[in-house]
């Protein structure tokens, strides 16, 4: 199925740009708000795909792309938020495992369907849904513990965002026959939106002000802090395009049961940058830890997997 091999490429893409994220915001960028309004103004390259499929298909399905893309953009400021302030192979997978659960509750609490189908969940979707619980526990304690240590809640709230973002794609897709290229082209403009409207809030506008000051001024430091993002953007990019189409292609819970293949990629690619690089990830890769995040990362993959073995459906199907 070509859809799995899209979505593997793009959860690796997906983990280098997980783990460059990380880099910047440990000190070259400040603020979690300049960087989500740097990453808007670069989704306007998806103007790119207009000459190629982009067509007109009525007021209602443009505006749940553009909900779609700017959820999405808030998503990813509480992402990055996050990111900043804690280690970036446990916030990921925290990430991942709460966009999993706001499946798993669509499915068995849709809007403007059948409430009743929670009496119908079997002992395997059940499973399903502890051994989440359990992972995303487990994920966010590292021992050994550490006083006032602590994932922030925006982890959660960067989750649920971009889950019922990325549903909101799909049904734009099945709901109203949309090709990919609309959608694609739709949706970043969302995110632009959202981006720009992180200049009506006070505190948001005042940082990104001062960022656009502070990162317009030609210096080595800079210099490097623009090449990775660069780089960041075009492993998000390209991360994000291949999630797009793979969505385009194929089911969103095998695409999220598959998502657990990230989280490998980035636990590897945080070892092995935690040990150049300790002022930046301060990550700990003790055994203790390699037991606890591997075993954590099992559970989520088990329970993504689980669940969708186990017969569950979005309200989109």
């Amino acid at each position: 199925m070509t859809w799995i091999i899209v979505s593997v490429i793009s959860y690796f893409f997906g983990a280098v740009a997980a783990l460059l994220d990380k880099v910047l915001l440990s000190g070259r960028i400040s603020h979690p708000s300049v960087y989500a309004f740097f990453v808007s103004l670069f989704s306007l390259f998806a103007l790119l795909f207009i000459p190629f499929g982009f067509q007109w298909y009525g007021s209602v399905p443009t505006f749940i792309f553009l909900i779609s893309g700017f959820l999405f953009l808030y998503g990813l400021l509480a992402l990055y938020a996050a990111v900043q302030k804690s280690e970036i192979s446990r916030v990921a997978p925290l990430v991942g495992t709460i966009m999993a659960m706001t499946a798993l509750f669509v499915y068995f609490f849709p809007v403007g369907g059948d409430a009743g189908r929670i009496m119908t969940i079997t002992w395997g979707q059940f499973l399903a849904f502890a051994l989440l619980v359990g992972g995303g526990i487990l994920i966010t304690i590292d021992f050994p513990l550490r006083k006032k240590e602590s994932i922030s809640p925006l982890a959660v709230a960067a989750g649920i965002c971009m889950a019922v973002s990325l549903l909101l794609l799909k049904y734009g897709y099945y709901q109203y026959d949309v090709n990919f290229e609309s959608g694609f082209v739709w949706s970043r403009i969302g995110m632009f939106l959202g981006g720009v409207s992180l200049l009506l809030i006070p505190r948001f506008r005042k940082e990104i002000l001062f960022g656009l000051q502070d990162h317009g001024v030609a210096s080595k430091k800079n210099t490097k802090t623009g090449m990775l993002f660069l780089a960041n953007k075009v492993s998000g990019g390209t991360a994000a395009f291949l999630m797009n189409y793979a969505t385009y292609l194929g089911p969103v819970t095998f695409i999220q049961a598959l998502s657990g293949i990230q989280f490998i990629f980035l636990l590897i690619l945080a070892w092995v940058t935690s040990t150049q690089y300790p002022h930046i990830f301060e990550e700990r890769f003790g055994a203790l830890q390699w037991v606890q995040k591997g075993v954590a990362v099992a559970l989520i993959v088990c329970g993504m997997w689980l669940s969708v073995m186990s017969g569950a459906r979005l309200l989109i199907y």
